[in-house]
């Protein structure tokens, strides 16, 4: 009998090549395809407890040993007593709400009895849509003030070009650069405040946009593309069976 041509030899190479990238690829989106799963998961899980902590009793604090505790533990609702620092604050602009543009109006507050200030997250300010550099009329409360809120990593954070910001008007929050500013001790967190203040801005907070959709929505892909591969594979495979039992029907 002559021996097999070489394109016949060649044949179940390229065919075996071809079923074990699909099986790679078949596995790569099945991994993918479970990290989204599990992304979204842990998004739904910090929701939960966000919700929790906005339920729970707040907190006192008073000196440095309870703001690095809180730290350590957050999200936290939390209540502090001091006076703000109205010359340092800080608006953080592109903030939108309701659709309309504006600021958040972040103040360093000095706590009673302390040298340690914490930053608060008072709440939102329309823009002036004719001037971006002009500030909203904003009242400054005089006196010592008692605020409640949920004490937060951070202010959430929007898209910048240049690496830094100074002035006022500012793209985000930086606690480590406005601490070298004031030059004074900061609270490595940022209180969002929930309590009444007679200041003008709106505290309507809108819960964080997790992306829990998207996550999932990605999920759904991965694992289509793997159900696409595998029949891709399963087709191969049986193509090459096929294959294999003509030949040893015509040997």
């Amino acid at each position: 009998m002559a021996p097999p041509a070489p394109r016949a030899m060649m044949s179940p190479l390229r065919t075996t090549s071809a079923i074990v990238a699909v099986s790679a690829g078949v596995a790569l989106a099945l991994a993918l395809g479970n990290w989204q799963l599990r992304r979204a998961a842990e998004k739904v899980a910090a929701e939960r407890a966000l919700e929790q902590v906005r339920r729970a009793a707040p907190v006192e604090l008073r000196g440095a040993s309870d703001f690095g505790a809180i730290a350590a533990d957050l999200p936290h609702r939390v209540r502090v007593r001091g006076w703000f620092e109205s010359e340092h604050t800080v608006w953080l602009d592109n903030r939108a709400l309701k659709g309309r543009a504006g600021f958040l109006v972040v103040t360093p507050l000095r706590i009673e009895a302390s040298q340690v200030r914490v930053l608060v997250n008072r709440g939102w300010a329309p823009r002036d849509p004719a001037e971006r550099t002009h500030l909203p009329p904003v009242r400054q409360p005089d006196g010592v003030v008692e605020i409640e809120g949920i004490a937060m990593q951070d202010v959430p954070r929007v898209f910048q070009f240049t690496g830094s910001d100074v002035g006022p008007i500012r793209q985000n929050l930086d606690i480590d650069e406005l601490r070298k500013e004031i030059d004074a001790p900061i609270a490595g967190f940022v209180i969002q405040q929930t309590s009444a203040l007679d200041d003008a801005l709106d505290r309507e907070w809108m819960p964080p946009a997790t992306g829990v959709e998207r996550n999932r929505g990605y999920a759904f892909q991965w694992f289509s593309l793997a159900a696409v591969l595998g029949v891709i594979g399963i087709g191969l495979a049986w193509r090459a069976l096929r294959r294999r039992h003509a030949t040893e029907g015509t040997a």
